[in-house]
C-alpha cells in the first residue's frame, strides 16, 4: 500500500487486489477498485481532485480500501472483474467490491462529486 502509483493523493492506494482484499477483510471495508490510464485526464481529475475534496476523501478513507487498476496491463483477477462489469465506460471506471472482492456495483469514474458520494454510500450498504 501506498501513494498512487500515476497521481498525487493523500490516500493509500493498492496496486494489486490480493494486497487489497487482505485488507479489506481485516479492516472490514468495501474496496474500490479504479481502473484508469497514468495518461487519462478523467482518471486523473477523479484521484487528485474529486476524491481529494474533504467530504469525500474522509468517506473513502473510512469506508473502502482502494486499488489503482492500469486499464492497459490489468492482474488477471481485476481483469476477470473489468470484463464482467456491466459498465463498459472510457477511464476511469469504478468497480465497488465486498470484502471477499465481489462486485456490488459499478459505475465510469467521471462523475460529480455529489453523485460520486452516492454511488459510494450505495455501495457500503449492499450485500
Amino acid at each position: 500500500m501506498s501513494q498512487h502509483p500515476w497521481f498525487s493523493s493523500a490516500l493509500a492506494w493498492h496496486t494489486t487486489l490480493d494486497g487489497a482484499i487482505a485488507e479489506a477483510a481485516s479492516s472490514g471495508r468495501r474496496l474500490m477498485l479504479v481502473v484508469g490510464r497514468a495518461t487519462c485526464g478523467g482518471t486523473r481529475a477523479l484521484v487528485e481532485r474529486t476524491l481529494a475534496k474533504e467530504e469525500l476523501e474522509e468517506f473513502t478513507r473510512e469506508k473502502f480500501v482502494l486499488v489503482a487498476a492500469d486499464a492497459d496491463g490489468l492482474e488477471p483477477r481485476a481483469r476477470e472483474i473489468v470484463d464482467a462489469l456491466p459498465v463498459k465506460a472510457p477511464t476511469p471506471v469504478i468497480a465497488y467490491l465486498s470484502v471477499d472482492g465481489r462486485v456490488l456495483a459499478a459505475t465510469a469514474g467521471g462523475r460529480p462529486p455529489a453523485v460520486l458520494l452516492n454511488d459510494m454510500l450505495g455501495a457500503t450498504t449492499k450485500k
